[in-house]
């Protein structure tokens, strides 16, 4: 009886594509609430997804009014309470409490929209990665502003429906959850990459701090009291409910990063993180291809725990071919064992990480062996000169004539200046108010998204192959092409 009460509101929402095209000003629910937006009244957000990443941006959404929350556990509710009620406390702001009060609790994202759809402006999207595309297109086809976390889609064909969905609402505000967008340091560093510092860019490295992978499969057991396990499975097959132990990340509420069908894997977690400011400097869409240097994988089900992709983007009118490389894991030689990564992933000592030769032989050419660049990153190589970034805000030209320099931020001090999502969200709300797209929309987001799918593909093609790419299908491996979307549970398919 749920699922069919699912499939008539997706049928529903489907018909609302038919409606005419919104004007600036003219989303949601008509002009009327847009301009009481813009005249100061709070925005109406609704909360999906109550886990870790949530509590990182709850800051930032109790700016404006909270009406509503949504988790299938409902422990993650009572943790979201406790550290808004701490927040509140610690920073003397009566009007977090004002901003929070009266909030209504769903399970299921289905039934918050159906219960209370016209009282809802945005909704903050902050669900495991297989959770993201249907509330998101639920949201969109009403009319209502969409902030959706990294890696925006499971799949590479979810995120040609989340950008037409978008394209069709063209007043629609949708900002993408990758933060280091909002610092000033990634615009100082677009900028001076734009205006020439660097020459000719050819080639980048990026590369990640993170093993998201499982080398032991954990004991099944129940799941948390009172959680609906089959909403938090959603679209993707009902699996066992695995819980974290001292050694390993289960499945919920962190670990389904590791587990193909829900999560991405090292790529998904923090690819779009590190390659905007590629992708933003550059102008990079989609690559043509991809090919997979190197992919290590210790348990069916679960993704590598060490990749190396080579992504090809070609010439345009205002640039030549680019490579951009992506390492991730542990490097060879390096067991993946708890002796060597704790249990989210991150390797214990930065010798451990896969880091490309190419960026530890710039550390060692000027002078920063002492003073390592960051533990995830990123390397432009230019004609003229090299700039080495990290989206958490520090940055190095190399040579430093090129441009300035600012510090690795890495430091316990500096790491909540780096963990600062409230100036990523806020503006969000702030497109809102007055009727302008955000500085980080699904239209420029999108091609970053599928390419941290293609390296998925490229991972389950394996090392030694390369997958050519139309922006649509994989054209050369047709066992691959099949993962390029996905089947879902009844009831739960976006593109109904």
């Amino acid at each position: 009886m749920k699922h069919a009460s699912r499939r008539t509101f997706l049928a529903g929402t489907a018909a609302l594509g038919a409606l005419p095209l919104f004007n600036i000003g003219c989303v949601g629910f008509g002009r009327s609430r847009a301009r009481q937006i813009a005249d100061g009244a709070k925005i109406r957000v609704a909360l999906i997804g109550c886990g870790i990443q949530a509590r990182t941006v709850i800051n930032a959404v109790l700016t404006e009014r909270l009406v509503a929350m949504v988790d299938p556990d409902p422990s993650m509710f009572k943790r979201m309470d406790k550290h808004v009620a701490a927040y509140a406390k610690k920073y003397g702001e009566p009007e977090i409490v004002e901003n929070c009060k009266d909030v209504r609790k769903f399970a299921t994202y289905q039934d918050m929209f159906d219960k209370m759809g016209d009282e809802i402006d945005a909704v903050v999207i902050e669900t495991p990665n297989h959770q993201h595309i249907l509330p998101a297109v639920m949201a969109i086809r009403r009319g209502i502003h969409v902030f959706l976390d990294k890696p925006l889609v499971l799949t590479a064909a979810e995120g040609d429906l989340l950008l037409a969905e978008t394209l069709k609402r063209p007043g629609l505000v949708t900002q993408t959850g990758t933060y280091g967008h909002t610092f000033p340091s990634m615009k100082y560093c677009v900028d001076r990459i734009k205006e020439g510092a660097l020459g000719e860019v050819r080639e980048v490295w990026a590369y990640d701090d993170r093993c998201n992978s499982i080398y032991q499969r954990p004991a099944a057991a129940r799941p948390p009291e009172g959680m609906d396990w089959d909403a938090w499975c959603g679209g993707s097959p009902i699996c066992d409910f695995y819980p974290s132990s001292e050694d390993q990340d289960g499945m919920h509420p962190h670990g389904w990063h590791s587990w193909i069908g829900y999560g991405n894997g090292s790529i998904g977690n923090l690819g779009m993180h590190i390659m905007d400011v590629a992708f933003w400097a550059l102008d990079l869409k989609e690559p043509d291809r991809v090919t997979c240097h190197d992919a290590k994988f210790a348990l069916d089900g679960a993704w590598a725990y060490r990749d190396a992709f080579e992504f090809h983007f070609p010439a345009t009118a205002g640039r030549g071919e680019v490579a951009l490389h992506w390492w991730d894991g542990l490097k060879d030689g390096v067991p993946y064992t708890k002796e060597f990564v704790n249990k989210y992933g991150i390797p214990h000592k930065r010798e451990h990480l896969n880091i490309p030769p190419r960026v530890l032989e710039e550390e060692k050419k000027w002078g920063f062996e002492n003073d390592p660049f960051y533990k995830n990153g990123i390397l432009f190589v230019g004609s003229k000169a090299n700039l080495w970034f990290t989206h958490h805000g520090g940055y190095r030209f190399l040579p430093s004539s090129a441009g300035w320099c600012h510090p690795r931020l890495d430091r316990q001090a500096d790491f909540n200046y780096t963990r600062n999502t409230k100036p990523h969200v806020v503006e969000f709300f702030n497109a809102i108010r007055e009727g302008r797209e955000a500085d980080d929309p699904f239209r420029y987001s999108v091609p970053l998204a599928k390419t941290v799918c293609l390296g998925n593909l490229a991972a389950l093609a394996g090392a030694g192959s390369t997958l050519e790419w139309n922006g649509n299908a994989v054209t050369n491996n047709e066992k691959v092409n099949k993962h390029v979307s996905k089947d879902y549970r009844p009831g739960w398919n976006p593109f109904a």
